[in-house]
């Protein structure tokens, strides 16, 4: 087995861990915050649910919904996949969060697009730096981006997986929740 094998090997055991950690998220689930001053998704003027982000990274890190961390891959997936094999134009204020499930089917959607370019790819394309663009932009091949990817999604799941998991204690034992 070769490196891009084993690659979508782990891809495939994430996803499979987020289907079981996340199946039937509601919306109520998602938005719900640890805390009062996290991240999270908020409904504009225009309806769109739009991320709250900052261009400098906060230290500490704030906490966040599950609807933001799903909005967080809707957008670097979508990001890595318009750099890599598209035109670069696409922007961060161009994904909006769609709703719990919603985000989830759209994140399956990026996975099964991402899995059918990387098909497309020879090993000479995987060890080029010519589809390099983001996260990097200093010469690597190919394949870290792909491993990036892989260990990216698999740090999001764990991370809504662990808000699902304490989201019931905390509302039951907060006396606003």
């Amino acid at each position: 087995m070769d490196e891009p094998d084993v690659l979508r090997e782990q891809l495939s055991l994430v996803w499979r861990l987020a289907g079981e950690a996340l199946a039937d998220i509601s919306d109520d689930e998602a938005l719900w915050l640890p805390t009062s001053n996290g991240w999270t998704v908020r409904r504009s003027a225009n309806g769109r649910w739009v991320a709250d982000w900052s261009d400098t990274e906060p230290d500490p890190l704030p906490s966040s919904s599950i609807a933001w961390v799903q909005w967080h891959v809707l957008w670097w997936w979508s990001t890595v996949i318009n750099r890599s094999f598209g035109d670069g134009a696409l922007r961060r204020e161009d994904i909006d969060w769609l709703g719990s499930q919603e985000s989830m089917d759209a994140i399956d959607s990026l996975r099964i697009d991402w899995l059918s370019r990387l098909d497309s790819l020879g090993p000479d394309d995987l060890r080029s730096p010519e589809r390099t663009r983001w996260p990097y932009a200093d010469g690597r091949p190919f394949l870290h981006v792909v491993a990036w990817v892989n260990a990216e999604l698999m740090k999001n799941v764990a991370e809504m997986a662990y808000i699902r998991r304490i989201t019931p204690f905390y509302r039951a034992t907060t006396p606003s929740a």
